[in-house]
């Protein structure tokens, strides 16, 4: 941003009415000069430009009459030179031979500076001096030029002194401490271990005395526990000189604990095959989008539809969701089913985490032979051995009881099939008599 610094100098440089006694009018053009500087306050080290405009303030024809006399208002600059100091070098010192200015005619006239690296701040003033040709007349003037050594300043209000492996959002607050604006702000952050999203920010122009606020990504999902040291840094341009801040450089701890988490698993066996139902915990600071659930296949592990993979969307940060999978494993050393989990993070970032399911928990499916106890099995067999017992030693009394049924029915037989059976006493047996009877009813 141009600052103009108009010194108005109304120069009157030539406008004088002079009223001689002998009734004589001189009329000569009015010139003004203006300045303006870029950048407006320079930093040690640092390039600028003076422009110097002058303006013909005439008005009207270029030559005037006046008491039967001419009056040429052309005004007429020689030459303009700028004169330094200990702390600012001109560059180029002198325009020469500049000619003639007509009325309302401008010129601009511009003066690389620079600021020496032992520049102390403060206001530097330089020298400038016009000639004027002709009837004009000379001016000497002082233009001031600032020079201010302050910087940008970075605070980071958000950051974590200690995080998990896991993503999160940071604040940077840059704050624009000199006197005037300073453009194409960007800022660069660096870490041990660590990756950033984006690797660098475009802030843009900051006005003077004010700040910008930006957010950058800290992934931590890969960074090995401890602590790691980060960097962050502000560069720009005061005018065309390249500046950078001062580093802003911070520890952080990192914790080997990744933010998404399983809770509540629940697995259970149906011969080689295996079922996981839980939940899935979103246990950091920020948001993780399109979470997707798999079983990590491998050679021995192999994922089972319908649970092959489960999509659980956006998950909140401080929320959960539950989840089911399926697998199955093929070989007895398998101990642990890998389970990964993808997602992306705020910025559309594509992340992936794995976790780890232990097999020892498992439990038999219902109808799973594993759902009983061993010690359950030789119950049940001592009881089906008594049972087995008092159905056979039942089934042996009721077959003696049927075969002595069936010896009593052969006996009365007998007896039917002997109708004149007697008994020793000629007593009637079957409603009969005795034969010894019906020997003494014959005699």
């Amino acid at each position: 941003m141009i600052t103009k610094a108009t010194i108005s100098i109304a120069m009157v440089l030539l406008l004088v009415l002079v009223a001689p006694a002998a009734a004589d009018t001189d009329i000569r053009p009015t010139v003004v000069v203006d300045y303006s500087m870029e950048p407006a306050v320079l930093m040690p080290g640092d390039t600028g430009t003076i422009t110097i405009s002058i303006e013909n303030m005439a008005d009207g024809e270029i030559y005037v009459q006046e008491d039967d006399k001419t009056f040429d208002m052309n005004a007429y600059i020689a030459s303009i030179a700028l004169g330094g100091n200990d702390g600012i070098e001109i560059l180029n010192k002198e325009h020469t031979d500049i000619g003639l200015l007509g009325p309302r005619d401008t010129i601009k006239l511009a003066f690389n500076i620079r600021a020496k690296e032992t520049a102390d701040n403060g206001v530097h003033f330089l020298t400038m001096e016009l000639v004027g040709g002709s009837d004009m007349n000379d001016l000497n003037y002082n233009i001031p030029v600032k020079i201010d050594d302050r910087n940008l300043k970075l605070i980071l209000a958000t950051m974590p002194t200690t995080v998990m492996n896991e993503i999160s959002t940071i604040e940077i607050d840059i704050i624009n401490t000199r006197p005037n604006e300073v453009t194409n702000v960007m800022i660069r952050p660096e870490g041990e271990n660590v990756s950033f999203n984006p690797a660098e920010v475009f802030v843009g122009n900051i006005p003077a005395g004010n700040k910008s606020t930006v957010e950058i990504t800290l992934n931590t999902m890969a960074s090995p526990a401890g602590m790691k040291n980060l960097s962050f840094t502000a560069s720009f341009f005061n005018g065309d000189n390249y500046h950078t801040s001062e580093n802003t450089d911070l520890e952080i701890n990192v914790v080997d604990q990744p933010s998404l988490i399983f809770t509540s698993i629940e697995v259970t066996k149906t011969g080689n095959s295996y079922s996981i139902i839980g939940d899935i915990n979103n246990f950091g600071t920020t948001d993780a989008k399109n979470v997707l659930v798999s079983v990590a296949g491998s050679e021995d592990i192999k994922p089972v539809q319908p649970y092959a993979n489960y999509f659980v969307g956006t998950l909140e940060a401080d929320d959960f969701s539950s989840f089911e999978l399926s697998a199955r494993i093929l070989s007895p050393d398998v101990e642990q089913i890998p389970i990964l989990i993808e997602f992306r993070d705020t910025d559309n970032v594509y992340s992936s985490v794995t976790g780890y399911i232990d097999l020892e928990s498992a439990s038999a499916a219902p109808g799973n032979d594993q759902d009983t106890p061993i010690w359950m099995w030789g119950l049940i067999g001592v009881i089906t051995i008594a049972i087995g017992g008092v159905i056979a030693y039942t089934w042996k009394k009721r077959k003696a009881a049927e075969l002595e049924e069936a010896e009593d029915p052969d006996e009365n037989d007998s007896d039917d099939e002997d109708p004149d059976y007697e008994d020793f006493d000629g007593e009637e047996v079957n409603g009969k008599f005795d034969e010894a009877d019906t020997e003494e009813n014959k005699d």
